[in-house]
């Protein structure tokens, strides 16, 4: 059994990516896995102030909000599900805030297995494009 975390960041409560975050969510949990479907939009996460506050008080940010708990679900997750929708030929704002605010564990994300969530009515070119801020966050997991 995997720990499953979706980061879903459409601010459309039944909008195509959250709709088909919830079809993940329950082929994940038919085969036994478990699951923790985070929608960003309804959660308070303030934008990173590039303060580096977390760089000295050992990864904790100095912003009190719910990104500290959702950072602690992510370290503990084994498969990680990020998914967006294309919007204005990039990732969701609150996808790139859920990116930014990873910053204080940025050298411990640790070793996941990752999957993307994206929809888009846009061509294979800009999708593609727009995938290079998932795969540059990526990038720093350590496996």
């Amino acid at each position: 059994m995997k720990r499953i975390l979706i980061i879903s960041s459409s601010p459309r409560k039944n909008g195509n990516s959250q709709l088909l975050c919830q079809k993940f969510c329950k082929g994940a949990e038919e085969k036994g896995h478990s699951v923790e479907l985070i929608r960003i939009a309804e959660k308070e996460i303030g934008y990173c102030r590039a303060c580096d506050g977390c760089m000295r008080n050992n990864g904790e940010c100095v912003l009190k909000d719910d990104m500290n708990e959702i950072l602690k679900t992510f370290q503990d997750a084994d498969v990680l599900v990020l998914a967006t929708p294309i919007y204005f030929y990039g990732i969701s704002a609150q996808m790139k805030t859920f990116i930014d605010r990873t910053y204080p564990i940025w050298q411990h994300l640790g070793c996941k297995d990752v999957y993307y969530i994206i929809s888009a009515g846009l061509d294979k070119a800009i999708i593609e494009r727009s995938l290079g801020d998932l795969d540059g966050f990526v990038e720093h997991l350590e496996k």
